[in-house]
């Protein structure tokens, strides 16, 4: 029988040096590293009202004089579509432009957009074309090379599909409901070279046992990381007792990294709020990464105090984090009783 690994109440601390490389992004998503060193970004955009087609894909050049570094970015497609679900889910989520992945010689990104449709869109030509469609949010997105096309997750219908250019979207898995019955949500995957599979985090839906709490209402540490093999749907539970996971990735041993987008949930954006600086469901600045050692069983926390993370990627000696989720510019609470503009930013941890 497998062995799930579950996160500790108090993991032991091993800080990395960290660094923010980018300012000033728009609900900044995924990440994907060219073979130069070079960040392909994609940003889901601000949010603000009036001004929606904000998503735009850019590239940061590496700075070959400065190891570690980039030179300012640079715009390669814009006008995408930033839809606000602040008034649905009273906390702050931005949809739009959310992922992108190389495989197969070309790099796609995936772009959740309820008016007129979920799609992939395939960045060999300009300006990049849909190469695939979808109903619903496409959140994630990743290449499996052994069957030769791309898995995406869908947290509003619990599902991880699967899309080929040309083809019908093909359900793979419908991923059943967690202990307490809320929805398994899934939020990232990527493929495991190792077994075939793919890893998938389970954010843990709410649990809408309590009208007054509505937006906030999540059971504590639920989160998990499944591994799920696309040929034959078996799922098993990778990792257990994670505090909302987002971003995943594994390191050259194989170990997986993931991100905790909070350590709690607090203060909801309900109908009546007028701009002042609240933490808007999920507590700012709290988030962590940890390092998951698969052999040892060994949890370490890398980098904490993170505005809550939402995408990672892997460089070399080094993981980059994408931040700052949210409407572009509204206050924040610091747990230094400061107020501070939210902002996206992408933040360097060396491993």
């Amino acid at each position: 029988m497998p062995t799930t690994l579950h996160i500790p109440q108090h993991p032991r601390e091993a800080l990395r040096r960290t660094s923010i490389i980018a300012e000033g992004l728009l609900n900044p998503r995924g990440v994907h590293a060219e073979d130069d060193g070079s960040l392909l970004l994609v940003e889901a955009g601000s949010g603000l009202p009036g001004d929606p087609f904000t998503g735009r894909i850019s590239r940061l050049p590496v700075d070959p004089g400065n190891p570690g570094t980039y030179l300012p970015r640079e715009t390669l497609a814009q006008g995408f579509r930033a839809m606000n679900m602040q008034a649905r889910m009273l906390r702050d989520e931005i949809m739009g432009l959310s992922d992108i992945a190389f495989g197969d010689g070309r790099c796609l990104v995936c772009q959740t957009d309820y008016v007129a449709g979920s799609k992939l869109l395939d960045l060999r030509y300009s300006p990049p074309e849909p190469v695939c469609h979808s109903q619903g949010n496409l959140n994630a997105l990743c290449y499996h090379p052994g069957r030769r096309s791309w898995l995406a997750v869908k947290p509003d219908t619990n599902q991880l599909v699967e899309l080929r250019p040309g083809a019908q979207e093909q359900v793979l898995v419908h991923l059943p409901n967690l202990a307490q019955n809320q929805e398994a949500v899934p939020v990232t995957l990527v493929y495991e070279p190792a077994t075939g599979a793919v890893l998938i985090s389970l954010f843990s839906g709410e649990l809408h046992g309590d009208p007054t709490r509505k937006g906030v209402d999540f059971a504590d540490k639920a989160g998990q990381v499944i591994r799920a093999w696309p040929d034959s749907g078996r799922l098993e539970v990778l990792i257990d007792g994670l505090q909302l996971p987002t971003g995943l990735a594994l390191d050259p041993q194989g170990n997986v990294l993931v991100l905790e987008l909070c350590t709690s949930l607090q203060q909801p954006l309900r109908a009546n709020w007028n701009g002042e600086a609240l933490h808007g469901g999920f507590t700012r600045f709290s988030g962590r990464l940890l390092h998951c050692d698969l052999h040892s069983g060994e949890v370490s926390i890398l980098a904490r105090e993170l505005d809550t993370p939402s995408n990672l990627c892997l460089v070399e000696g080094a993981v980059v984090v994408s931040e700052g989720m949210g409407l572009s510019g509204r206050l924040l609470p610091t747990p230094e009783g400061r107020v501070v503009p939210l902002e996206g930013r992408l933040r360097r941890v060396t491993l």
